[in-house]
């Protein structure tokens, strides 16, 4: 795929979403990474064994369906080497029940984890009795719909499928 003409005529400088459009919408994950931008919450907020693992954000700098399809290719290689470290090392220590407390009242908590689009935010809150009274998830593809926007304009109508499925954004949010 890298080395045919017809398709790198396809990939290379299709659309591109600028460094500096890729900041101002917020974009996150491989869209923002192929744009320039190191957003990667393995990087930045690095927990547990991701804590161990001397985690380097792919990054590219053109920002077109090229770019975002080396990204994906480049990244697949480096999970497939931390699954296998991961496997030949000691697994972690499993928690006790005295480390399973239950969640505390009257409380709101956010977590970030890197998912394939980018970053997930869980948000939860708990009730007077610490149960669960709300469950939140944001898919990536919230920041990620105007850059495709953005990405599309300016290219041939024939673009459109390429543009949109090297987001591959989720419709609903909900296939995380």
């Amino acid at each position: 795929m890298k080395t045919l003409p017809s398709v790198l005529a396809r990939l290379e400088r299709t659309g591109s979403l600028s460094h500096e459009q890729a900041i101002g919408i917020g974009a996150v994950g491989q869209a923002a990474r192929a744009s320039g931008l190191i957003r990667d919450i393995r990087w930045t907020h690095p927990y547990l064994r991701y804590g161990l693992i001397p985690h380097q954000p792919i990054v590219k700098h053109h920002g077109d369906v090229y770019s975002r399809t080396q990204i994906r290719k480049q990244e697949i290689i480096q999970s497939i080497r931390y699954i296998r470290d991961l496997v030949n090392e000691n697994p972690l220590p499993g928690l006790s029940d005295s480390q399973m407390s239950t969640a505390k009242a009257d409380s709101f908590v956010v977590s970030l984890t890197e998912g394939w689009r980018g970053e997930i935010c869980h948000c939860a809150i708990t009730d007077s009795k610490g149960d669960l009274a709300f469950y939140k998830i944001k898919d990536p593809s919230l920041h990620n719909w105007m850059a495709l926007a953005l990405a599309v304009r300016n290219n041939e109508i024939s673009d459109f499928p390429i543009c949109n499925k090297s987001f591959n954004l989720s419709y609903c949010g909900h296939d995380l």
